[in-house]
């Protein structure tokens, strides 16, 4: 049966992403005919490899080209562009973050209004919740507080965002917000600063050069992820079926603390080493995860990845990509 999807010209800024190319792979097999815009700045095009010759990509900084004349005769722009946290020592991330993100939200939106898409995707972030919001994490109110201070410029962007997304709603454009958690996924290979924090976990684990593993913070520290093919899923059914800016949280309220998350993937690659829990790093949130029952009471949406499927898949992807010795991307 032919879908919401079916037919729809779609464009995808940050389509060749993680979270991104993930989304692509779901318009493509629900039928959309889909345009991506990515510079590979961070993105990577081979992640698109199985749908040459099916879509149409335009390898542009979209900061940098006349996005409304691209977006014109869309049915949907879904925004999967932006540049993405991960803790690093360098405490100026924060003030880059945060106007790299306004800067790319800004044109798109823009664009988007100027184009008179039907639906536009903007995409927030968990990240816009502060520190001592409640567990699992329901759509609380921003106002008020701080973000959460271990990605605090990254998190007032997509704040910024938020606000900008709503300010502009009321006209032919119908706008969707999601607040994604921790996302995670095959795709995800990055391994070097700023990666995110199982392909930073697993490439320690895999690297001969490393004699053992370094987590920062006490290791006591929870979060819960969603497969990246689920969060992808549900990014659809929400702008499909609930096309107001009242942002909705992606993720599970499936809890792991990140010991035990480096126990199983040590147990999965089947490489053991030893672990150092460094106290003096930022452990970010003592915990984090979702709740996500607005999102199952709006589209019925459910995960279909457990997280150990999910880590097996990622495992097994890095793994066959040290076999045919394939270069590591580094984030």
């Amino acid at each position: 049966m032919q879908g919401f999807w079916f037919g729809k010209s779609v464009v995808v800024p940050g389509g060749a992403g993680f979270i991104g190319s993930s989304v692509v792979d779901e318009l493509v097999v629900n039928g959309a005919s889909v345009s991506v815009i990515d510079d590979e700045s961070s993105g990577d095009l081979s992640r698109l490899a199985s749908h040459q010759g099916r879509i149409a990509i335009h390898r542009s900084d979209l900061c940098a080209i006349d996005l409304a004349a691209l977006f014109r005769g869309a049915d949907a722009v879904l925004n999967l562009a932006g540049m993405a946290p991960g803790l690093t020592p360098d405490e100026l991330r924060h003030e880059r973050l945060y106007h790299g993100n306004l800067q790319i939200a800004d044109a798109v939106l823009a664009a988007a209004l100027a184009a008179e898409v039907p639906r536009l995707l903007v995409v927030s972030s968990s990240c816009v919740y502060p520190d001592d919001a409640p567990v699992p994490t329901p759509e609380l109110s921003i106002d008020g507080s701080a973000p959460e201070s271990a990605n605090r410029g990254y998190g007032l962007a997509k704040r910024e965002i938020e606000r900008r997304a709503t300010a502009a709603a009321g006209g032919p454009t119908r706008i969707t917000v999601a607040r994604p958690f921790n996302a995670c996924g095959p795709r995800d290979q990055a391994y070097g600063p700023g990666a995110h924090v199982i392909p930073s976990l697993l490439g320690k684990i895999l690297d001969p050069a490393v004699p053992e593993v370094v987590v920062w913070g006490s290791g006591r520290q929870t979060r819960s992820f969603i497969d990246v093919r689920d969060a992808a899923r549900a990014m659809l059914l929400l702008v499909e079926r609930h096309p107001v800016p009242e942002p909705v949280n992606i993720g599970s309220d499936d809890e792991i603390p990140l010991g035990d998350l480096v126990r199983l993937l040590m147990e999965l690659s089947g490489v053991f080493k030893p672990v150092r829990f460094d106290l003096t790093k930022p452990e970010g949130a003592l915990r984090k995860s979702c709740d996500s029952s607005w999102l199952h009471e709006l589209t019925g949406f459910r995960p279909e990845y457990e997280a150990k499927r999910s880590l097996r898949d990622i495992v097994t992807a890095r793994l066959a990509n040290r076999e045919c010795s394939c270069p590591v991307r580094v984030g």
